[in-house]
């Protein structure tokens, strides 16, 4: 298994990852409505991260920020999301470019706050600290 899991991320690291790989490799959803579901159910904000194939950004994005053991952390305060910018979501949240994390408050359904293209994983974490106060219910 586990040469099965190397295997993987280097084929991703080679090639880049879209959002169905990502969503595998980070164990995030990759369904909208299946996560709000959820999101709303458990009382949480939902991290909906959007990203395109090919783009290098969304790829530094997922293995340089979302895929440490700080990120990964702090996850367990939200709904964590993947989606392909031509995915089915609602049009309100359609980014200028990618990737792009909008922080969306499940019961109201209106962003909270979106972290514009690559950051590195201090200001997410900020980015993630900032998106926990605003109420969720």
């Amino acid at each position: 298994m586990r040469f099965i899991a190397l295997l993987l991320l280097t084929t991703l690291a080679l090639f880049g990852a879209n959002a169905k790989d990502a969503a595998f490799l980070l164990g995030y959803g990759t369904n909208y409505d299946v996560a709000l579901q959820k999101a709303k159910k458990e009382h949480k904000i939902l991290m909906m991260v959007i990203v395109k194939d090919p783009c290098p950004y969304c790829d530094r994005l997922v293995d340089d920020t979302l895929d440490t053991p700080q990120v990964k952390a702090k996850l367990s305060k939200f709904v964590p999301l993947i989606i392909d910018i031509n995915g089915k979501y609602p049009k309100e949240f359609q980014p200028p470019f990618s990737p792009m994390t909008t922080f969306i408050n499940p019961v109201s359904e209106k962003l909270v706050l979106y972290i514009p293209g690559y950051v590195e994983k201090k200001s997410f974490l900020h980015g993630m600290q900032e998106a926990l106060k605003s109420p969720s219910k």
